[in-house]
């Protein structure tokens, strides 16, 4: 992936993270955190292993599901239809469902599959709002998904 963002780098705001280099050592550190905390959040329960689209939650479990990085994102790799069911499965387990970035890693604009889960969750009563950000990674990626049962 790091590879991909020296071809592709001037798709990126380099403001907080200022080089691939820096951005591979954040991701590298947080790696870090995570395994040395892996062995006991699994037997304490803090991390289930779960994927969408279908989760072991029960209807409305969470105030708040963040989805980042991968719906929307992806769009190359993920179909309309697991777009679809996930965040249907999303708007199921949580109140409210916010999904960053909305742009397509491939092509970095507007993800094709954003127009229709937005028109699918709106005929399924859900409000669904693009709220702005003041994050920036991926230039133009501006708005966050905002689904939540009126």
């Amino acid at each position: 992936m790091l590879q991909l963002l020296y071809e592709f780098g001037d798709d990126y705001v380099w403001k907080n993270i200022r080089s691939v280099e820096e951005l591979g050592k954040v991701r590298l550190d947080a790696m870090k955190l995570f395994l040395a905390d892996y062995e006991d959040g699994k037997k304490s329960g803090k991390y289930i292993n779960a994927s969408l689209p279908v989760l072991p939650f029960q209807d409305t479990e969470f105030d708040l599901a963040l989805c980042s990085h991968y719906l929307f994102l992806y769009s190359e790799y993920v179909s309309q239809e697991q777009h679809i069911l996930s965040m249907k499965e999303l708007c199921r387990v949580a109140k409210e469902v916010r999904v960053y970035p909305l742009l397509s890693i491939s092509t970095n604009t507007k993800s094709k599959h954003l127009e229709p889960v937005i028109s699918k969750l709106t005929e399924m009563g859900i409000c669904i709002s693009l709220v702005p950000v003041d994050y920036e990674f991926q230039k133009g990626a501006t708005k966050m998904l905002v689904a939540k049962y009126v």
